[in-house]
């Protein structure tokens, strides 16, 4: 914003200014002495004096130039600027103890490295949310057996078709709704993603309520196991 009046600097900027000023006489002063001290003779000092001031009266016209066309910038030319790029802040999904946020992305690759062994298949934060939240609005009221089975599933699908948790959520019509995660369903997301403990050994892919729902398509496909409420099926 571009602002008329004239605005006086404040004190602490005049004196520093002005303690500036008596810095520059110090130096120039001691440039000097050094001079006189290694050029002995008399002539020679006064021909290198005449020389700093000749160089200095030279600074001082290019610098009152410079000014000068400063000041003869055309009206509603902006000046030019360097933009200087601000990090995104980084965004965390999970917390610890009273708010502490972690990244449970690099927590779990830790505890993997440390263990000794491969995480079965890596997952963003954001990933482990979303597919915490799926598994909490498809088997919220299912035992752990139940939520690690409706993990399994995605990961089936995750690692036949190649693609990302996000992908195998909306190609086989997983709830739409995301609600906050159970610790139960972090748990399960955990032990198929990150440990490949499974539900069953069987490739399930499928499943379904059929106290909620009747679906001859899943009946159509291989029956594996039931748990509680869910039944589920890998490809015939």
């Amino acid at each position: 914003m571009n602002n008329s009046k004239k605005r006086t600097a404040p004190a602490a900027n005049r004196h520093r200014s002005t303690s500036s000023r008596r810095s520059i006489k110090r130096a120039f002063k001691n440039i000097i002495a050094q001079i006189r001290a290694f050029v002995k003779d008399d002539e020679m000092f006064f021909v290198g004096i005449i020389a700093i001031i000749a160089i200095s009266v030279i600074a001082a016209v290019v610098a009152v130039v410079i000014a000068q066309d400063e000041g003869k910038r055309p009206e509603g030319l902006p000046e030019t600027l360097t933009a200087q790029a601000t990090p995104p802040p980084a965004v965390y999904y999970f917390e610890y103890g009273d708010g502490c946020p972690i990244n449970m992305a690099e927590l779990t690759s830790a505890w993997a490295s440390e263990a000794g062994f491969e995480q079965r298949y890596t997952l963003t934060d954001a990933e482990r949310w979303e597919l915490a939240s799926v598994v909490t609005a498809e088997a919220g009221d299912e035992p752990l057996a139940g939520k690690m089975a409706v993990a399994q599933c995605v990961l089936q699908a995750c690692e036949d078709d190649g693609t990302r948790p996000s992908d195998a959520l909306r190609k086989y019509n997983y709830s739409k709704r995301r609600p906050d995660p159970s610790w139960e369903s972090m748990e399960a997301v955990a032990a198929v993603f990150d440990f490949g403990r499974m539900a069953t050994s069987e490739p399930i892919k499928y499943f379904y309520a059929p106290s909620v729902v009747k679906s001859d398509w899943h009946e159509s496909q291989e029956h594996v196991l039931t748990i509680n409420n869910l039944k589920f099926f890998k490809e015939r």
